[in-house]
């Protein structure tokens, strides 16, 4: 059973490394906002699959020059994210 989220639910600690994760995402992390990525995802399954999720994003949309999503596009990419998880 999957539980939803809501920013009131998430501890502090985790949603600052969610920032984290995106910045790193576009080269902005600094190096101690990297460093407090990967230890906090050593111990933080939450958080480590959201960062595994949120790279897979930033590569298929790398991979592929995405200009306008339709409907065939939206169900691959939801299909890709959700089959390792």
């Amino acid at each position: 059973m999957s539980q939803k989220y809501s920013e009131e639910n998430i501890p502090k600690s985790c949603q600052e490394i969610a920032h984290y994760s995106d910045k790193m995402q576009y080269g902005e992390a600094s190096f101690w906002e990297r460093l407090k990525l990967k230890m906090h995802i050593s111990y933080c399954e939450r958080c480590k699959k959201y960062n595994s999720k949120n790279s897979l994003l930033t590569n298929i949309f790398k991979k592929k020059d995405y200009k306008v999503l339709d409907i065939k596009d939206l169900e691959e990419i939801k299909e890709k994210v959700n089959s390792d998880y």
